[in-house]
């Protein structure tokens, strides 16, 4: 049950058994007892959706036979050959045709890699998640969900549009080449995986999930390599690891002209795109240095927070690793860390998986504490997620998110405001953006705060001073 509560508006979803003739006939059942009750109050039978087949057959409960009458003469005038719409209001279908499933539906259920245990372990479950709301072609950025929809402004780039790809690729009839779908896979191309959908759909559909079961058995089935981009970012750990040996080096060679678009060319990536420079000392030495155990495993704190457990859903280890994984600020102000000083304001944005996994509300709460007056940016994406800006052919598309809200609130926002996002995609493409602005993560806001002091922030830019 979901809706618009605060305009007495509720959508109810009813889960009728409609593979079985016996749910069908109380489906049908159901909606004819379900009208004339209805009717018999003065309501109405549908009130914003399903305004056609599914319930014109019971209009003339509410009208008259009159009226419907006329209405069926009203579209003979501009229509008398019956092409327009037929069967869906005036001689419409009736409400139990055409069903989505009805009692020959029995899609195939492949073995997959993750768990769905909302979905019973079934991935033509997980498909059937969707009921056409459509809150995903919302255009404008209100949410996060979807980004590349609102950019193209195609059907099969919203979350509707790709959960019923999937639906249709298990069924058969339309999408008949299954796994290797080139239909399925150009539509979930453009998913940046941001997890907009799992929030902010009333159903949870989750398409980033779908998409990375896909394209494993999209690739495993055409026995056939992936694109450059997927090695190129799928190994990045280990250039990293070369890289930092000699960063330096590393970032002269990969800004010299030459080398750099034989970079691009061989990693897939896009050649508007610049590349990331490598830190001169890597976060685990750094770490060590100053006293810290050193662990070869950097995860992000998302896996533990979504991904581990929808692998391994009855695992205990699982469990508990998502019980004690916090994000930054989430640590400090669960275990009430103290903070510095600072005064000032700042534009707080949150990375898409951090609102998936929890919220910036914490961000917020730190900042507050700590006497910076924090403003939360909502809606949209930045656009680059992780690799996916980088992707050859995406940049523009990448840059069309970003512009819907972050990249002009940061360009607008005040010189003396600080602007916060953790996300490391997000920092980028800020910085790749032209706002002349840097982002910080919040550690660095309250590093900030103890080398330079309470009024450390009262000046322009107050990223691009020391500290």
């Amino acid at each position: 049950m979901y809706g618009h509560f605060g305009e007495g508006c509720i959508h109810s979803r009813i889960s009728f058994d409609l593979r079985t003739a016996v749910g069908v006939r109380d489906y049908r059942a159901f909606m004819e007892e379900a009208a004339d009750l209805v009717t018999s109050y003065g309501g109405t039978l549908s009130g914003e959706h399903g305004d056609g087949q599914q319930r014109a057959e019971l209009l003339e409960r509410q009208y008259g036979p009159t009226l419907v009458q006329a209405t069926r003469e009203f579209k003979l005038i501009w229509d008398p050959d019956w092409k327009m719409n037929p069967g869906k209001v005036v001689d419409p279908y009736r409400l139990d045709r055409n069903l989505r499933l009805g009692t020959n539906y029995n899609p195939p259920r492949p073995e997959v890699e993750f768990a769905y245990s909302d979905d019973g372990g079934d991935f033509a479950h997980a498909a059937l998640r969707c009921v056409g709301v459509g809150k995903c072609r919302v255009p404008d950025a209100t949410q996060t969900m979807c980004p590349s929809y609102r950019v193209t402004r195609e059907e099969k780039h919203s979350t509707r549009g790709r959960a019923r790809l999937l639906f249709e690729m298990l069924q058969g009839e339309v999408v008949t080449d299954g796994w290797q779908s080139k239909e399925v896979a150009e539509a979930l191309d453009l998913c940046l995986a941001c997890k907009g959908c799992t929030n902010d759909c009333p159903v949870n559909v989750d398409i980033p999930t779908y998409k990375a079961e896909f394209l494993h058995h999209h690739y495993r089935s055409l026995r056939r390599w992936r694109p450059r981009y997927a090695y190129a970012f799928g190994f990045i750990d280990q250039a990293a690891r070369l890289a930092t040996r000699a960063p330096e080096l590393v970032n002269l060679a990969t800004q010299t002209i030459g080398v750099r678009r034989l970079v691009k060319l061989a990693g897939g990536i896009d050649r508007k795109r610049r590349l990331p420079r490598f830190a001169p000392q890597s976060l685990q030495r750094w770490y060590a240095e100053r006293g810290g155990t050193r662990n070869p495993h950097w995860p992000a704190a998302a896996l533990f927070k979504d991904e581990l457990r929808g692998m391994l859903p009855h695992d205990d280890d699982a469990a508990r690793l998502e019980q004690n994984s916090y994000h930054f600020a989430e640590f400090f102000e669960t275990f009430d860390v103290k903070v510095p000083r600072l005064d000032g304001e700042a534009l707080l944005w949150g990375h898409c998986h951090h609102r998936a996994t929890g919220g910036i509300d914490p961000e917020q709460k730190l900042l507050e504490r700590m006497g910076v007056s924090a403003e939360p940016l909502s809606g949209g994406c930045c656009g680059l997620a992780g690799s996916w800006g980088f992707e050859k052919g995406k940049y523009d598309i990448s840059m069309q998110c970003g512009e819907e809200a972050l990249l002009p609130a940061v360009r607008d926002a005040d010189p003396r405001k600080l602007v916060v996002a953790n996300g490391f995609s997000c920092k980028t493409q800020i910085a790749q953006a032209r706002t002349g602005r840097k982002a910080l993560h919040i550690a660095e806001v309250i590093a900030l705060a103890r080398a330079r002091g309470r009024k450390g922030a009262d000046t322009k830019r107050p990223e691009t001073g020391p500290g």
